[in-house]
């Protein structure tokens, strides 16, 4: 029994006990009062039956002492038979109602306590005193003579005697019922504490435990409630135990690959911090992302993304020490806990194992998938001494692999640290680019090549920043990429071109048609609508806009790409692959998809006349293009001489330096406008070339 508050509260055993013994209680008081009053019920029917005995009896015996007027022998009746245990009074009245003859016990409490009351010996007044007294039997007999009546015989039993009989009795049989209630109440306590409370307070405490994570069985003593009751607990205890360690394992660890997740990555980081701050040793975080992952996962489905997940975790895991630790951070992205490492060159050879065993081809749904990573490395406590820093560094030197190019790893510098405010900085700076007007379209115009005469122009972005001046688009385009703001930048540029040539061709001015770049995220679902519904508005006719595709979009190889390019296909425009010959399945791509143009990248077109390489693999790019009936664009020609060669060998179309700079819609408007003014187009002279470049 426990006390809270000013209350009190009862334990189940001391309920039970007080429940137990109000009832044996009850029952036995109802039963022994019962049974008092039957006794006494049986005793005052005993008296009424003497008194009854006694009326008949002087009924009998008096009409001759009355007829003979023998009052002493009356009274010698009536004293006699009055004077028995009980009896307190006994009188003979005429018909009437003089007393002939009375007896009046004058030693019994209640007649004397009457007759002090009265003040008087008057028979006929101390019975009008008793004539209430409960405690008092009054039976009246008619005395009676061949049928006349001689009187009347009175008689008064007092049941005091059996009252006070009734109250001893009670007395006793209370303290002996007390006493029993107490003894099988104290028994049956002992045998239910013992059969019940034990089993209830080894459920409690074994609850206890369940609720601090001490997951404890309790005995089964018995096979009734009890015992079942234990077994359910036990079950119910098991299956909270497989709960927890399941809901342990998806708090901790990746439900995909199976490996640690982030939280429980950053917490063994934080074990191996202080374990090497005791052992005064250092360890490596490796911070790996998949650079392809998204394409894969886009043109392969979730299903060969989520495959390509688990296998890289599985063959990171495979390559490293049992010491090591894997962790999926989320998304693409995995760590390695490397501890007790001991030089630079260890660090690198566990990062080149990393790329080797996740750059190794593997089949996924039955296709050949490479993964590409970049790895961020730093080492404790050299780049940092607590999680955040490490993780933070880690992330920053990812970032750097992954600008250096696919399947690098590089070591954190505090230099990168800088590099990323400035990163963040222009990421920030680039969102209001568009919004600002900073960001502008050049034209570098395409000519053909056997007439020089001007044909189109390809469209680039440039952007002026108000701090730090010209931006290069090799910085800012990877950047916008990263970030996904090119999907809302490469829009803007779609709608002011289609913007720009309609104006242009309002004007009066023949554009000739003009090559956008296309970023591969931008090549999304939907792109071909969009396009469609600019050239719409603009008024812009099919043959006004060539698309340059890299290969990077042919990467995401899938039925979505097949239906955007049948969607741009629909829509009429010219399809253009750009960069020709850099990638790995150029010729692939040729068999699989349809485009209108080749373009020869600059890498190519530099080495001609002079390197033999470059000679072949342009000529047999062009005799391919011949045979596929594709025009042919050659970018970066920078002299004359790969202007004669090209010329020379039927390249269609050229782009450099050599025949303009990209210039701004200024410039480029100046320079269609003198076309204009010509009657016939003539061929581009030096002359003009310079005008042009002048204005770049």
């Amino acid at each position: 029994m426990r006390t809270r508050g000013y209350g009190i509260r009862l334990g189940l055993g001391a309920k039970f006990t007080l429940a137990v013994l109000t009832i044996l209680a009850g029952t036995m008081a109802a039963n022994t009062l019962y049974s008092l009053h039957i006794s006494t019920a049986f005793h005052e029917k005993q008296l009424v039956e003497r008194g009854n005995a006694l009326g008949r009896l002087i009924s009998l015996v008096s009409p001759e002492a009355i007829l003979g007027f023998d009052f002493v022998q009356l009274n010698d009746y009536t004293h006699q038979l009055s004077s028995q245990r009980d009896v307190v009074y006994g009188v003979i009245l005429s018909p009437e109602g003089l007393p002939l003859s009375s007896y009046v016990d004058d030693s019994d409490p209640l007649i004397k306590q009457r007759l002090e009351g009265v003040q008087s010996n008057d028979i006929a007044k101390l019975l009008q005193a008793l004539d209430d007294d409960f405690e008092l039997i009054r039976l009246q007999f008619p005395i009676v003579h061949n049928e006349v009546s001689l009187g009347r015989f009175l008689v008064g039993i007092s049941t005091q005697t059996l009252h006070s009989e009734y109250r001893r009795q009670l007395l006793t049989q209370s303290l002996a019922l007390a006493a029993i209630v107490l003894f099988l109440s104290a028994a049956i306590h002992v045998v239910f504490r013992f059969n019940v409370l034990s089993p209830i307070q080894a459920l409690i405490a074994a609850s206890r435990q369940l609720g601090r994570g001490q997951y404890t069985t309790v005995e089964v003593k018995s096979t009734d409630e009890m015992g079942l009751l234990a077994q359910a607990f036990n079950a119910m205890a098991e299956e909270v135990r497989q709960e927890q360690a399941k809901l342990h394992r998806q708090a901790n660890f990746d439900t995909l690959t199976g490996l640690p997740n982030r939280l429980m990555a950053l917490d063994r980081i934080d074990h191996a911090i202080n374990r090497a701050k005791r052992t005064h040793q250092r360890f490596a975080l490796f911070f790996i992302d998949l650079d392809n992952f998204k394409s894969v996962n886009d043109s392969m489905g979730h299903a060969v993304g989520d495959e390509l997940l688990a296998a890289t975790g599985a063959r990171v895991q495979a390559t490293l020490r049992d010491a090591d630790t894997v962790a999926r951070l989320g998304g693409d992205e995995f760590l390695v806990l490397a501890p007790d490492v001991v030089n630079e060159v260890q660090v690198e050879e566990i990062a080149e194992r990393l790329i080797r065993a996740i750059s190794e081809p593997q089949d996924l749904h039955g296709r050949k998938v490479v993964a590409r990573c970049s790895i961020g490395i730093v080492l404790f406590p050299d780049n940092g001494d607590c999680v955040e820093m490490l993780m933070a560094n880690a992330d920053n030197a990812m970032y750097q692999a992954k600008a250096t190019g696919q399947g690098s790893a590089i070591f954190f510098t505090d230099e990168m640290n800088t590099r990323l405010r400035e990163r963040m900085q222009m990421e920030q700076d680039l969102n209001l680019a568009v919004e600002l007007g900073q960001l502008e379209l050049h034209f570098q115009p395409i000519f053909d090549t056997a007439g020089q005469h001007h044909r189109g122009a390809e469209v680039l972005l440039r952007w002026h920043h108000p701090e730090w001046g010209d931006i290069s688009p090799s910085v800012f385009i990877p950047l916008a990429e990263a970030t996904g703001q090119i999907v809302a930048i490469g829009d803007w540029v779609l709608e002011q071109t289609c913007r720009r040539w309609s104006a242009w061709h309002n004007a009066g001015i023949d554009p000739g048609f003009l090559a956008i770049n296309i970023s591969r995220i931008q090549f999304r679902r939907r792109f071909s609508r969009r396009l469609a519904e600019l050239m719409s508005l603009y008024s812009v006719p099919p043959q006004a806009l060539e698309l340059e595709i890299t290969e990077s979009v042919l990467l995401d190889d899938h039925y979505d790409v097949g239906e955007e390019l049948k969607g741009l296909r629909a829509v009429g425009v010219k399809l253009s692959l750009d960069d020709f010959g850099t990638g790995y399945s150029s010729l692939s791509y040729l068999k699989r998809f349809r485009f209108d143009v080749l373009k020869i990248d600059r890498s190519f077109i530099a080495g001609l006349p002079d390197s033999p390489e470059d000679v072949l693999l342009v000529k047999a790019i062009l005799a391919l293009a011949k045979g596929l009936d594709l025009k042919v664009v050659a970018e970066g020609v920078e002299t004359y001489g790969q202007l004669s060669f090209l010329t020379n060998h039927g390249c269609d179309l050229t782009q450099g330096y050599l025949l303009s700079r990209p210039v701004n819609h200024e410039v480029y408007s100046t320079y269609l406008n003198s076309l204009k003014a010509e009657v016939e187009p003539r061929r581009l002279v030096r002359s003009e070339r310079r005008i042009v470049n002048a204005g770049g």
